[in-house]
């Protein structure tokens, strides 16, 4: 058993519960043995003899805050495997940070960089294999898009995946060609094409990605995370790393369907776990990102009339998948990002209930960034919880964003609409995507959301990543608010939120998290 812990006592901070309910001033947080064990304004709550005190005046406290939709592992091993391009702002400065980096690496390694985004660039075009292949003969390089929906690679990389002009295009993807067919490096939804050529981390390294994507999330206040799309190994990878004393927050798994026959061979479901890992859904695609134009939609693109975009797998395919999840007794998560494809998951998803009736499912629909008043309604009706990632807003909206690009003025109404969703009474649980990861970020961009008619409150912003993030893996009576008898996850930020301008938020330090009464993190 656990060594009994100290009490603790939070006192004097502003409280912003998670629960929706307005801030209370002059809080008291008193927490024992790793749960809340008391809540309340100063002098309702009495303070046990010996406990020890923090401190909080002129600060916030706020329940842990947990990312619904984020590809952690792959953070980490980002960290130390990649070169991050997200701060470049033309081709011109990605290319050179690439070439300078070769400079270092030896002949016949792989190159891997992540996070471009043509949309932030002077030429706002995709970087190409003419732009690498100057520069890199003999080594093969592999850029991915912000959105990770799109890599391009150099001539190296295209010749070690064999991709020709006489290549196909896989299912749900494509490989962008040049007027004489020849592929330009471009790959939309495609890196299964140059995936098995990418030489693996090591076991270390992947451990050693989790102990550092640990420590970034604790120093923003992030006590739990919901892993999309994991395979069996990457699971194994979490399950090691609690056991070597690595793992320091709460993972939901979000396990590839593709998983499904071996779930079903050891009767695992939703649910299956602890309080530190926990099986959540089942994680598939129907279409792809607006940033690589894969995103499926009713009506083409503005900036592209010859698209709508991909679809990873026929309307028949997905509801056959969604189906038996949903009779296996688990979870689905449907990464749906157009108005089309969140048009199928909708009727999937309807079809499944029809076919199995469940009350109690809460299956997700992730992203879900363009919608009609219409199928806001019917993801109320079919009780769907509409997983959103709030910082894509203040990344991609505004005059001349990618937004407006991709879509014109008449849908961008229709984009991230999160105070139609709530009034219709639809949990939205926030995620980042990692990109980035920041919570305050996320909360942020919810209040101060380019479209007016779509902000949100304060309180309502924190929900999100907090009760209704716990809401989305069935864990909402174990962590999520700060309320007497849950788990002791908090976070203390170094100013009072209900005291700062909205459009600060973003910019307040974390002074320290707490995971199960202990002090993870601590900025002092």
């Amino acid at each position: 058993m656990s060594p009994e812990q100290s009490p603790l006592a939070i006192v004097r901070g502003t409280l912003i519960d998670g629960t929706g309910n307005p801030p209370v001033k002059d809080s008291v947080v008193l927490v024992k043995d790793g749960l809340i064990i008391a809540v309340g304004e100063r002098g309702e709550v009495e303070i046990q003899e010996g406990a020890e005190i923090i401190e909080a005046s002129g600060m916030t406290v706020l329940p842990g805050l947990i990312d619904a939709h984020t590809h952690f592992l792959w953070m980490g091993l980002r960290m130390m495997r990649t070169i991050d391009l997200s701060d470049t702002r033309s081709i011109e400065e990605t290319v050179e940070k690439v070439r300078r980096k070769l400079e270092e690496t030896k002949k016949g390694e792989w190159m891997l960089g992540r996070g471009w985004d043509d949309s932030k660039w002077e030429e706002r075009r995709f970087v190409n294999k003419w732009d690498l292949d100057p520069f890199s003969p003999d080594n093969p390089v592999v850029l991915t898009r912000i959105c990770g929906h799109m890599v391009t690679l150099n001539s190296r990389a295209l010749e070690i995946a064999g991709i020709t002009r006489e290549t196909p295009n896989p299912i749900g993807g494509q490989i962008d060609k040049g007027d004489d067919g020849e592929p330009t490096g471009v790959l939309r939804d495609a890196r299964q094409l140059i995936n098995p050529f990418i030489p693996l981390a090591t076991e270390g390294q992947v451990i050693e990605g989790i102990r550092r994507a640990c420590d970034h999330a604790l120093s923003l206040g992030c006590t739990g995370i919901h892993d999309a799309g994991l395979r069996g190994s990457e699971i194994k990878a979490y399950q090691d790393a609690l056991e070597q004393g690595v793992l320091k927050i709460r993972v939901t798994i979000m396990w590839r369907v593709e998983l499904s026959d071996s779930m079903e061979a050891l009767g695992f479901q939703t649910g299956f776990g602890n309080e530190m890992i926990r099986l959540g859904p089942a994680k598939l695609f129907i279409d792809g990102s607006l940033g690589a134009r894969t995103a499926a939609l009713f009506d083409p693109y503005e900036d592209d009339p010859s698209t709508k975009g991909l679809l990873m797998m026929p309307a028949e395919k997905l509801n056959e998948k969604v189906k038996r999840i949903h009779r296996l007794g688990s979870q689905v998560a449907v990464h749906a990002i157009g108005d089309y494809g969140i048009e199928l998951a909708i009727n999937a998803v309807e079809e499944a209930l029809r076919d199995s009736p469940r009350k109690d499912h809460r299956h997700r629909i992730e992203h879900c960034e363009i919608l009609s008043s219409s199928q806001i309604e019917r993801i109320k009706q079919l009780s769907i919880v509409a997983s959103v990632q709030p910082n894509f807003v203040c990344e991609w909206s505004g005059p001349d964003g990618l937004y407006e690009a991709r879509l014109g003025k008449r849908r961008l109404r229709q984009n991230n609409p999160y105070r139609a969703l709530l009034d219709e009474g639809v949990r939205i649980p926030f995620g980042s995507d990692c990109i980035p990861l920041h919570p305050l970020y996320g909360i942020h961009s919810a209040v101060n959301h380019p479209i007016r008619n779509s902000r949100i409150s304060l309180e309502e912003a924190v929900k999100g990543y907090t009760l209704d993030a716990a809401y989305a893996s069935f864990e909402e009576d174990l962590k999520g608010s700060v309320e007497s008898g849950k788990l002791a996850d908090i976070v203390i930020l170094e100013r009072d939120l209900t005291e700062v301008q909205a459009q600060e938020i973003k910019d307040i330090p974390v002074y320290m998290t707490i995971i199960g009464g202990k002090i993870l993190y601590s900025r002092s």
